[in-house]
């Protein structure tokens, strides 16, 4: 029976670490939605977009009117033992270019 529990109790590390990480991966997902989702807005809006939170590159590209904003970013593994092994993290987001007019007529 000690046997068993000494085989598990890793086991259980190894899943609650994994785990640990892929909740980490959803909210760096989430931040870079909402970062890659301004960054558009910005530019769509005639701006220039402001400088990405720490450790988000972002590249923005206008093209047929439309404005493509993408952000990445690299997530270690949680554990010091695993620093070597990342996590590439990548949003998307697209809004259409805004007139200056705002569909008002002159």
């Amino acid at each position: 029976m000690l046997l068993e529990v000494a085989l598990a109790i890793p086991a259980l590390v190894a899943v609650a670490i994994a785990l640990t990480w892929a909740v980490s991966l959803g909210a760096t997902y989430v931040r870079a939605l909402d970062v890659a989702q301004s960054a558009a807005r910005q530019v769509a809006r005639g701006g220039v977009p402001g400088p990405a939170p720490g450790g988000f590159d972002t590249d923005v590209r206008v093209e047929a009117g439309l404005v493509t904003a993408r952000v990445t970013t690299e997530v270690p593994a949680p554990v010091p033992l695993l620093r070597g092994i990342t996590a590439t993290v990548s949003a998307d987001a697209v809004a259409a270019v805004e007139s200056p007019w705002n569909g008002a007529l002159p």
